[in-house]
């Protein structure tokens, strides 16, 4: 059994298997390529996305359809690959861990990056930042109606 002392948890013990590697990392983290997708009870709905290399560095993430119901999860041809999956990887698309990184720059206003999903393989341990490739979707999505603009200039 494996542990890493984490700012935010403590103490995580985990097996191998329970690691997500993201082949390119993810933007602006392309050094971190390993990571734990922590889920505790007291939090649900989110998810913390954990670094195994790096202790301080997590993400807190929520199900992407519970943020946004009717996104449209198409994942490019790269994604499919990262993932190893099929070529024509639209139907496979619903089996996989969607998530939403959350920013909470203005905690009483947080945002949601609806632009670059999280997409997570669990069967195989492999995941990726999706970017999407069309002008569709915000990396500073609001919560909750009434944010303001100047709230969502504070996260990149």
């Amino acid at each position: 059994m494996l542990s890493i002392e984490t700012v935010r948890f403590g103490t995580v013990r985990f097996q191998e298997n329970e690691v997500i590697e993201f082949p390119a990392g993810l933007p602006g983290f392309e050094q971190e390529h390993r990571f734990l997708l922590i889920e505790a009870a007291e939090s649900v709905p989110l998810k913390f996305l954990q670094s195994v290399t790096t202790p301080q560095l997590s993400f807190v993430c929520a199900p992407l359809a519970l943020v946004s119901p009717r996104y449209d999860m198409a994942l490019p041809r790269q994604d499919c690959e990262a993932l190893a999956l099929a070529a024509d990887c639209r139907a496979q698309a619903a089996s996989l861990d969607w998530l939403v990184i959350l920013c909470f720059a203005r905690p009483e206003e947080p945002t949601a990056n609806l632009l670059g999903p999280v997409v997570i393989r669990r069967d195989v341990g492999l995941g990726v930042q999706s970017i999407r490739e069309d002008a569709r979707y915000s990396a500073r999505q609001p919560l909750f109606s009434g944010s303001s603009t100047e709230e969502q200039a504070l996260c990149s």
